[in-house]
């Protein structure tokens, strides 16, 4: 059917019982667009209807209008109408008016600026990958959005340690003369000196586009061959550097992507807070995450209008929609957004309200990213109190730094020291350590203690903390203080907690410098306190010596593998580049390798995880 709206004469907003009931009285009961008009006859509020007549009706009913439509109506003077054809025809009209007039009282979306995204800089011979921050500019290729910058940060790295492109500046890079610090740590080939030709560093700049594009296992397959073309000439180092992508790309298709989808999509979730209304987006292209906005909800006068007019303003505006939208929410008028949408990209687009459990986990990605603070960089608001009932009850002039220190092994084996840290804002993560500890003092929890003392204070230059605490009884930190002094530093502040009957926090012991012991008391500032960094320290440690275990048992774990022959083997390694990525594979992921049957990733997966 031909698309024919016709405009009716603004109408005066009626204010008596009388003339509401004639203006209702006169309204079609067809589908269209009515608008809200202030005196100057602009649009306030712009809405569609299947009935017209029913929609407006709603709005003069006194005791169920809502504050924000009794707000309207008192600025309002006029009411226009168009009528249409069909509901369809009505939203999209609906949604041309919305985008050209943008009224006050309609829910505005606007864009969370400041988004980081990773620029590669395409104009210059030897482009550099850099972190940016801001709105996309016309020279360069942006890949991102990214939900916040520890993630452009990642994958910063992984661009650099897999493909080796520089970050620096032109200037910098302009002027050198022999290759910095990032060539050192394997970071960058070094174009600046002339240590990798131009055509082979542009292949390294598209293999990164291919990366952050979503199309890792293009990527992937490029590099199988590549590999067993080296291989084919005995030229094993070249192709083993292959290898090691292959096995670093695996992993990052473990850990970043949205295995399973066939078709591009978005989820969107709409996120209540603190009163504000917000809707993030995250966009799945070649079965990965390749970016995520956020759009801050302003106006509207019905909350339940929100994602409807999210998706209808976003997709009938955007010039390519992917052709599944995930909300996970029911929508009033989903099917009649479905055929607007298809209709407008000339293909089919479905709305998924009730998502599958992958569609589930991808919101779930989704709700994080709306959702995110960035809580490494906020402080701990009750640092002070702690700090200030630690000082009184130790009776310590000035606390500038804490560390504690703990030793994990298992059964004497894989031991290793971990080191916390916290300062004036709580935890220093960045500042945490970790010590393997020698095979002459695993097992030794003081020995290990001691060690990690020599290796911690033996440079003369590392800054002493205002205090130090380790977890042990009076031998711990009578023997601890008494290396601290054969180092030469007798003036710091030591204390061990020795953990109580049964193992409760409630009888702990404290022993301090001094030879004193008090029992904490259960429930105050400065027992919780103790509690949290030691708890922090034992996590710590324990986790890195996990790490440890599980990475030296790696090695022959694959070799003792059973109903998995020599061919199997070999296919896997192939696949997965290291036993590393094979241990941490999932049946699934398992199940992807040719040859490997469900049953056999079943048995595979069961074996190294025993």
């Amino acid at each position: 059917m031909e698309e024919k709206i016709f405009t009716e004469s603004p109408h005066i907003i009626p204010f008596t019982e009388d003339e509401i009931k004639t203006f209702i009285k006169g309204i079609p009961n067809s589908p269209g667009v009515y608008r809200f008009l202030d005196k100057l006859k602009n649009p306030l509020y712009i809405g569609k209807a299947k009935s017209l007549k029913k929609r407006l009706a709603s709005y003069f009913r006194v005791l169920s209008r809502s504050e924000k439509v009794n707000k309207l109506l008192e600025e309002a003077n006029f009411i226009e109408l168009s009528l249409t054809n069909t509901e369809l025809e009505s939203l999209l009209h609906e949604q041309y008016l919305i985008k050209n007039y943008k009224p006050k009282f309609n829910v505005q979306f606007k864009d969370d600026k400041g988004y980081p995204w990773i620029k590669v800089e395409t104009d210059n011979s030897f482009p550099a990958a850099k972190s940016f921050l801001g709105k996309k500019q016309a020279s360069g290729k942006f890949f991102g959005p990214f939900p916040n910058s520890y993630a452009v940060r990642d994958a910063l790295k992984l661009i650099q340690k897999t493909f080796k492109l520089r970050n620096c500046s032109d200037s910098y890079f302009k002027n050198r003369s022999r290759p910095c610090l990032q060539h050192e740590i394997g970071r960058c080939s070094a174009p600046c000196v002339g240590l990798i030709s131009e055509e082979e560093y542009r292949n390294e700049v598209r293999g990164a586009d291919l990366l952050l594009s979503g199309r890792s296992e293009d990527l992937v397959q490029e590099f199988y061959t590549i590999m067993d073309n080296f291989a084919s000439k005995r030229q094993y180092e070249k192709a083993a550097v292959y290898r090691d992508r292959i096995s670093a790309l695996r992993d990052i298709q473990r850990t970043q992507s949205i295995a399973g989808f066939k078709k591009n999509r978005d989820a969107i979730y709409l996120s209540y807070s603190n009163g504000k209304r917000k809707i993030g987006v995250s966009s799945v292209n070649g079965g990965w995450v390749t970016g995520h906005k956020n759009f801050i909800l302003e106006g509207g006068i019905e909350d339940d209008e929100a994602l409807e007019s999210f998706i209808g303003l976003n997709y009938f505006s955007a010039k390519n929609c992917p052709s599944v939208l995930v909300v996970g929410k029911e929508l009033a008028n989903k099917n009649l957004i479905e055929k607007a949408l298809s209709k407008f990209h000339e293909r089919k687009i479905t709305i998924i309200t009730k998502p599958s459990k992958k569609d589930k986990g991808l919101l779930d990605i989704c709700k994080t990213n709306t959702e995110f603070t960035l809580k490494k960089d906020k402080t701990d608001p009750n640092i002070d109190y702690k700090l200030d009932e630690l000082k009184k009850e130790l009776k310590i002039q000035e606390i500038e730094t804490i560390e504690s220190y703990d030793v994990s092994h298992h059964s004497g084996d894989y031991a290793v020291a971990g080191c916390v840290v916290y300062g004036q804002s709580g935890k220093e993560k960045k500042l945490y350590r970790t010590y393997n500890i020698s095979e002459q003092n695993s097992g030794n929890d003081i020995g290990s203690l001691l060690e990690l003392i020599d290796r911690r204070f033996s440079n003369k230059k590392n800054k002493i903390p205002s205090l130090i605490i380790i977890d042990g009884g009076r031998v711990h930190l009578k023997m601890v203080q008494k290396r601290m002094k054969e180092i030469g530093i007798s003036n710091v502040n030591i204390i061990s907690i020795s953990k109580g009957v049964r193992r409760k926090a409630s009888f702990d012991s404290i022993h301090l410098t001094r030879g004193e012991s008090m029992i904490v008391k259960e429930g105050s500032i400065f027992h919780n306190f103790i509690q949290e960094i030691r708890d922090e320290t034992h996590r710590y440690a324990i986790s890195s010596q996990k790490k440890k275990s599980i990475k030296s048992s790696l090695g022959s774990s694959i070799d003792q593998l059973t109903g998995v022959g020599n061919t199997r083997k070999k296919l896997l390694l192939r696949y997965f580049g290291s036993v590393e990525q094979i241990k941490r594979a999932s049946i699934e992921d398992l199940s992807e390798v040719s040859g490997i049957g469900r049953i056999t990733a079943k048995s595979i997966y069961k074996q190294l995880h025993n």
